[in-house]
């Protein structure tokens, strides 16, 4: 009875559409920037890491990679520089992790220590990258050397009020070709509250 052409052929012809729809790959495509919560570790740093990945905005001064795994679940952020960009400007928001208004309030108006996470990328890797806190006024960027080596990079940066997200940038003098780093944790510290 299976293969009675009324009954095997739609079966195939079902079989194929599911195969080609897979190899679409539907859970890797890009997201709607949207933001994202984090999650609060026990000395009350704010941890943005894999799911928080998910949907950062993507500006034109960057290339933005979402690593996923086979099932779509994000697992790193790749960001890249275009060639031949000048250090950020205030009024750039970098690729944006936007964050809720309960984890915007935890770090608005104090002053953060951020800790990144990063790889180098195999080719290519950028050798400085700049963080914001993103809001309601011009950015105030601060930058750091990375080695090409895997790390953590700790940023000090003055506080802020009205926090939307944190932005991120690659840098590079090179204008010949794109050059970036792979993002797997970033932790932001809250420290003292403004005067």
């Amino acid at each position: 009875w299976l293969f009675h052409p009324v009954i095997f052929y739609p079966l195939v012809a079902a079989l194929a559409l599911g195969v080609i729809l897979f190899s679409l790959k539907p859970q890797m495509r890009p997201r709607i920037p949207a933001p994202v919560a984090g999650l609060i570790a026990e000395d009350g740093a704010l941890v943005l890491e894999g799911r928080a990945f998910n949907s950062p905005t993507r500006p034109p001064e960057q290339y933005v990679t979402v690593v996923r795994d086979f099932w779509g679940r994000p697992q790193s952020l790749r960001l890249a520089v275009l060639p031949g960009l000048p250090l950020p400007r205030p009024e750039e928001t970098g690729v944006e992790i936007q964050l809720v208004p309960e984890s915007s309030r935890l770090i608005s108006g104090r002053r953060l220590t951020v800790e990144i996470s990063y790889r180098p990328l195999p080719v290519n890797a950028a050798p400085m990258l700049a963080v914001s806190l993103q809001g309601t006024g011009p950015a105030r960027w601060v930058r750091r050397e990375i080695p090409p080596l895997s790390g953590i990079a700790r940023f000090d940066l003055p506080a802020s009020r009205n926090v939307e997200g944190l932005g991120l940038r690659a840098i590079s003098n090179d204008a010949s070709m794109a050059f970036g780093v792979e993002i797997t944790s970033i932790r932001l510290v809250p420290g003292q509250a403004a005067d």
